[in-house]
């Protein structure tokens, strides 16, 4: 068994001042900055167990026997994932084998093999990808936490309205309507600026 597979890596967590100058100050810098969220396995790196994040879990090694909470999961072309993953969006580009359930969307890129079970509201999957799953797209019916209307959050904007003939005509009257006030106010500018 090669070095690599027997690495144990514990997560990432803010080191504990051991040294404090005369000021009372730790001279010991967090090992993550603060309020990072994101979980990253690096590549030769093989762990097994749950791991729940508010923010993005990035997967270039290998995890078994996974049990994933996250916002975003991404399985980069070099990632292997064997378990369970419940997340808002996925980007798959390595090996994912077991249930992904998504609250948004889930992309399959073209190095992607997948097997098991993946449920999500959308599917977007590209050429080249091998797929020995069953797929599910329902918004309705999956498990994992649904995108929030607020802009702030996501960056998403609302769908436009379709513009009605009524629509239509009543936009074109409130631009008449401010057009003919703006001639008003720049005519009686021009006369204030010549009668002076």
């Amino acid at each position: 068994m090669k070095e690599a597979d027997n690495k144990v890596v514990t997560p990432l967590t803010q080191a504990m001042p051991s040294h404090v100058d005369a000021k009372g100050k730790s001279n010991v810098r967090p090992i993550v900055p603060l309020g990072s969220q994101d979980i990253h396995v690096g590549p030769q790196t093989r762990l097994s167990g749950g791991f729940n994040t508010l923010g993005m879990m990035i997967v270039d090694g290998r995890v078994d026997q996974a049990d994933i909470d996250a916002d975003r999961l991404v399985v980069s072309h070099i990632g292997e994932l064997r378990g369970r993953a419940n997340v808002h969006r996925a980007e798959i580009s390595g090996v994912f084998d077991g249930e992904l359930v998504a609250g948004d969307e889930v992309i399959v890129r073209p190095t992607a093999r997948i097997a098991g079970v993946v449920r999500c509201q959308r599917l977007v999957i590209h050429r080249g990808a091998r797929i020995e799953c069953s797929f599910s797209c329902d918004p309705e019916e999956t498990d994992a936490p649904a995108a929030s209307n607020d802009v702030s959050q996501r960056g998403r904007v609302a769908p436009a309205r379709k513009l009605t003939r009524d629509r239509r005509s009543f936009l074109a009257g409130v631009a008449t309507v401010f057009a003919v006030f703006g001639a008003v106010a720049m005519l009686n500018t021009l006369r204030t600026m010549l009668l002076s």
